[in-house]
């Protein structure tokens, strides 16, 4: 009981955390492209409109797939896979000695800047949400297929 309970927690922190990303980056679009050009990762203009228009969206669709658990594998793979990316972004920032915003959350207030420990951290905490949510979901379903005769 405790167990699902914990699930349940970590689904509505992970989920609601790329809904409330998702969704401040999708008004403020201008602003996103702004932090993503600053990452010096994309070296397309489009591109980086493109992703400005579409990752926020991305993340608010998944993370409600990932709350009420309609595509909620799917969901909850994306999700990670997008962890993964913005670890790997942040990382590279940090060892090209970047002065930059995360834009994780959209325009944060200066002391966040530059601070890439407690942002990994921030990314490595959702990183241990979406795996432990991902190998609940595994047991749960190798539990309930058929086991195979002997």
């Amino acid at each position: 009981m405790a167990a699902k309970v914990i699930l349940l927690l970590l689904r509505l922190a992970l989920g609601g955390v790329f809904i409330y990303a998702g969704s401040i980056k999708a008004f403020a679009t201008q602003d996103f492209a702004h932090d993503i050009h600053r990452y010096d990762l994309v070296p397309w203009t489009d591109a980086v409109l493109l992703l400005a228009v579409y990752l926020p969206w991305l993340e608010i669709f998944s993370g409600l797939a990932v709350i009420c658990r309609k595509l909620y594998l799917g969901g909850l793979a994306v999700l990670i896979t997008l962890t993964l990316i913005f670890l790997g972004a942040l990382t590279s920032a940090w060892t090209r000695g970047l002065d930059i915003e995360c834009g994780c959350f959209g325009r944060e207030k200066a002391a966040i800047r530059t601070h890439f420990p407690s942002l990994l951290m921030r990314d490595l905490a959702l990183l241990a949400a979406g795996a432990t949510l991902l190998l609940a979901e595994r047991r749960n379903l190798s539990a309930r297929l058929p086991k195979p005769a002997l």
